[in-house]
């Protein structure tokens, strides 16, 4: 029976994982784009200015540009009341361009 020392820990790259997953994806993307003429699209819907926020929805913005993703940004105030938020959610499940 072999004991817990008997089993090494692999140490993985994980930009290159991350790399490579991204060119995955572009390629997907360029060929969705090529037999369909539409990309993949995503929406995102941030309130307020807290710079966290602001840096993670940044780099998902980033990141979409890089796959040539399409990238739909609502940025609402902070006192943005609770129905306007719900109506720009339904104006972005209604948008075709919009996936996720």
């Amino acid at each position: 029976m072999a004991s817990p020392s008997d089993h090494k820990a692999t140490i993985i790259d994980g930009k290159a994982i991350a790399q490579t997953i991204r060119s995955e994806i572009a390629s997907e993307v360029q060929r969705l784009s090529e037999k369909y003429g539409k990309v993949p699209g995503l929406a995102v819907v941030i309130v307020g200015n807290r710079k966290d926020s602001q840096s993670y929805v940044n780099m998902k913005r980033k990141s979409c540009a890089e796959l040539c993703i399409k990238s739909f940004d609502i940025d609402l105030p902070e006192d943005v009341s609770e129905a306007e938020v719900i109506s720009k959610v339904h104006e972005l499940n209604a948008n075709p361009d919009v996936h996720g």
